[in-house]
């Protein structure tokens, strides 16, 4: 496992698209972790400008144990688009320069090929979870009222339902890159995919009150693995924990993409 990480970390450390990506997700990341606060006290001051001294959104408790870790893990995870064109690109470019006919003639079996690319995945994933629960500890123990053991890891594992949130997504990104072989077209499809056909399926399913139609598209699934916590804010009523057949369905498609991947990989000739 480790030797198929360390081949794919010296594929892919030298592509200027993969350091940009990568290095983009890093800033959202760290927007998103220490950058909430400081906008609520702007949007604060902007309110006492004009004279709406008594709206104050640095009440809003995103940082506070144990809430902050899923409020952090559902808006972070918005951002795993670039992630997963970065996989789009690290096995586009295995067709387009031929690397991965030289990885098997080299010795490297197609398994043993697809394997580093979820191992590559898996660890993108590992490194964005431990460094959100970083960025999470550090803002919640500068913001949060309490900071007592029970409070801080109460809920974390939302952290762990991320990972695979991010893993499954990954994983669908990299059957799709695989599945087109190339880059913008990929890209172009992911986007079309995710923004216009699931979009339009899941309104399709709420104006005809079909709601097992959510649980056939990919992407939606994933992304209702962690609930948007917000509203919970204006007093509405939200699922604030992972529910069980949720993370199963995410695992599910994981699963589905992996050997859907492997499919492609083993019976292409290349």
């Amino acid at each position: 496992m480790i030797r198929l990480l360390k081949i794919e970390l010296k594929k892919v450390m030298p592509s200027r698209a993969f350091k940009v990506l990568a290095i983009m997700y890093i800033v959202a990341m760290v927007i998103i972790s220490v950058g909430v606060m400081p906008f609520f006290q702007y949007l604060k001051n902007k309110f006492a400008d004009f004279d709406l001294d008594g709206v104050d959104p640095t009440i809003i408790p995103f940082y506070e144990f144990p809430d902050i870790w899923q409020n952090l893990t559902s808006v972070m995870i918005w951002f795993k688009m670039l992630l997963g064109f970065s996989l789009i690109f690290s096995i586009t470019n295995e067709y387009s320069y031929r690397t991965i006919r030289q990885n098997v003639i080299d010795g490297l079996t197609k398994h043993e090929f697809i394997w580093s690319k979820i191992i590559m995945a898996a660890f993108l994933s590992a490194v964005s979870t431990a460094a959100l629960f970083v960025l999470g500890m550090i803002t919640g123990l500068i913001y949060s009222s309490d900071i007592s053991f029970v409070s801080i890891f109460s809920d974390s594992y939302f952290l762990i339902a991320f990972f695979f949130q991010l893993l499954a997504f990954l994983l669908f990104t990299l059957f799709v890159g695989t599945l087109i072989r190339k880059s913008i077209i990929a890209m172009g499809v992911l986007i079309f995919w995710v923004l216009a056909v699931e979009n339009g399926f899941y309104v399709w399913s709420k104006v005809k009150n079909i709601e097992w139609v959510e649980y056939l598209l990919p992407v939606k699934s994933i992304n209702a693995l962690i609930h948007n916590p917000f509203p919970k804010y204006a007093f509405m009523e939200i699922q604030d924990y992972v529910a069980l057949p949720e993370m199963g369905l995410v695992i599910l498609w994981a699963a589905l993409f992996y050997w859907a991947t492997t499919k492609l990989v083993v019976g292409r000739d290349l």
